[in-house]
């Protein structure tokens, strides 16, 4: 699903690494398709499904009347997804590897959700246009996007996990993604033409310091090929900064952030005329 040179890796470390944090977001994603309203008995699509997290989230939320289709562009994602789908008996999802704005998906849905997949398309405005072509009027368009230069003094209280986070964003950057869509989630949606909302919320997963190390030194280490690659640090200053974090992260009092802020979006696709 991305037009991006896609920085973190097709790895089976990296689905493992965002089955992880799956679960952390998934208390913000259930509370944004909740508040997007997503019910019993809908047929959503699930863009950039990946591993499948959202589809699985979502499926426990339609029921057994409703369906999901999760799409990708990515093979060995969707089949990981499946053998999950399967090991866990879960019959209204189905995966297929497809491009959500252009593949063939059949009878329009009544809800279109994705989450951390907008920021790697070269066109996330236009993206939503044709997204929102696979919806019914008056369905729903849902988004969660990251803003990840936004941490509220972390340069003096953290200043590895800055340095961490600012070697992420300009990985990437260089990459062709978008850090910060989230930001820019309100006017892209707009310029799309759903007039009907949009609404929003932000979160920022906290967690204990051995958690919030573990989240971010996975991180690094998918993204540590491209950051070497594109000539941003050398792999042994990566090591040495992740050994900072670890000692910065033990010594820090109260909970630490997961995750880059998460921007929670959603809105309705014009029910044509009255």
């Amino acid at each position: 699903m991305d037009d991006t040179d896609y920085a973190l890796g097709r790895t089976q470390a990296e689905y493992q690494r965002l089955t992880e944090q799956a679960e952390i977001l998934r208390p913000v994603t259930e509370r944004m398709v909740l508040a997007a309203g997503i019910e019993p008995g809908m047929r959503v699509l699930d863009v950039g499904c990946g591993a499948g997290d959202v589809s699985f989230l979502v499926a426990a939320l339609v029921g057994p009347k409703g369906s999901i289709v999760g799409v990708d562009l990515d093979g060995e994602a969707l089949k990981f997804a499946e053998e999950r789908r399967a090991a866990h008996r879960i019959s209204n999802v189905e995966f297929r590897r497809s491009d959500a704005r252009s593949g063939d998906l059949g009878r329009p849905f009544d809800a279109a959700v994705g989450r951390l997949v907008l920021l790697y398309m070269n066109d996330p405005t236009e993206a939503l246009r044709q997204i929102a072509e696979r919806v019914c009027p008056g369905g729903i368009i849902a988004f969660q996007e990251p803003v990840t230069r936004i941490w509220f003094g972390a340069e003096t209280t953290l200043p590895a996990l800055a340095g961490l986070i600012d070697l992420l964003w300009k990985t990437f950057e260089r990459s062709g993604a978008r850090p910060d869509l989230g930001e820019e989630l309100y006017w892209r949606m707009l310029d799309a033409g759903l007039e009907s909302g949009p609404r929003a919320f932000a979160e920022i997963p906290l967690g204990s310091a051995d958690l919030a190390y573990r989240r971010w030194s996975l991180f690094a280490q998918s993204m540590l090929p491209k950051m070497v690659e594109y000539g941003l640090a050398a792999e042994e200053n990566i090591l040495d900064l992740l050994a900072r974090l670890h000692r910065e992260m033990t010594r820090a009092r109260g909970l630490l952030p997961l995750t880059s802020l998460m921007v929670c979006q959603w809105a309705r696709k014009s029910a044509g005329p009255a």
